[in-house]
């Protein structure tokens, strides 16, 4: 079997040929920092080879091995117009696998036990933004400690809105608390289709967010026809926690976020979604 690739072929013998091949592509590209670098920046939009040297730590003659290696494989290409270096297709769809890849890995060795339950398929961010958050209560024995965290953050915070799909009630008694204590916050709430099966059939539940509701005088709790892979909570337009059911046993796991990249996408994601929900209260006459 021959595969092309921007004008070098690969030629293989069976899957385990390819393997090798492909192992050897990836080999080229790590063995260096250097020409992970050059695709990194020229990510970036296209560069001389001048404003390369200067963003980098390399010689005139290193810079110089490290273009023709990159452009002799077909990852990157001098323009015509003015002669700058640019990504070639190929090399854009290699570098943004390898930032995926890159990411995965750093989230992994950051949050080991939690790697496999991120929906990071979900995430348009680089999961490597993850790594400058935290995980709440990572190691408390009570199940219910992140939760908590959460809770005290939408009671003590000006703002929060949140895109429910892993169920907890706390945030909902936080939120109750904060009314309470006169706290002029403001909070809008998705439930995706599972929780809103939960908030509809249990009688308490349902009578506490309809109190709400009726003490704010606005709706609070709205609701999606389909699911979402974890809860989603940002707070005062510049705090995420991300919820995600443990596997094992009771309780859950959070990650406390602040990245921008994490902080546009939380707010995107949730204003989607808020577009297509409709109120709770609408679903209640389904319910009875």
């Amino acid at each position: 079997m021959t595969v092309e690739c921007s004008g070098e072929q690969m030629t293989s013998e069976g899957n385990d040929g390819m393997a090798k091949s492909t192992v050897e592509y990836v080999a080229f590209l790590v063995r260096s920092e250097h020409r992970l670098h050059v695709i990194d920046l020229l990510a970036g939009g296209p560069c001389s080879r001048e404003e390369l040297r200067e963003r980098m730590d390399a010689t005139r003659v290193t810079l110089s091995r490290i273009l023709g290696d990159l452009e002799d494989r077909g990852l990157i290409q001098r323009r015509n117009s003015d002669g700058e270096y640019e990504l070639s297709s190929f090399g854009e769809l290699v570098h943004r696998d390898f930032a995926r890849l890159l990411g995965t890995v750093s989230v992994g060795q950051t949050y080991p036990k939690l790697i496999s339950r991120l929906p990071t398929d979900w995430f348009d961010f680089d999961p490597r933004c993850l790594v400058d958050g935290e995980h709440v209560h990572g190691k408390s024995a009570d199940p219910l400690a992140a939760a908590r965290v959460v809770a005290n953050a939408i009671k003590e915070g000006s703002s929060c809105e949140a895109l429910v799909g892993t169920f907890t009630s706390l945030p909902m008694y936080g939120y109750e608390q904060a009314i309470q204590n006169g706290t002029d916050s403001e909070v809008r709430v998705i439930f995706d289709s599972s929780v809103t099966e939960t908030m509809l059939e249990d009688p308490s539940l349902r009578t506490k967010w309809q109190e709400i509701e009726s003490r704010i005088g606005s709706t609070v709790y709205y609701s999606l026809d389909e699911r979402v892979p974890c809860t989603v909570d940002f707070i005062d337009d510049e705090t995420v926690f991300l919820t995600i059911d443990r596997e094992a046993e009771t309780g859950f796991d959070i990650i406390s976020c602040s990245h921008p990249d994490v902080v546009a996408w939380a707010d995107r994601v949730i204003s989607e979604h808020r577009n297509r929900a409709v109120p709770l209260n609408q679903r209640t006459s389904d319910a009875d």
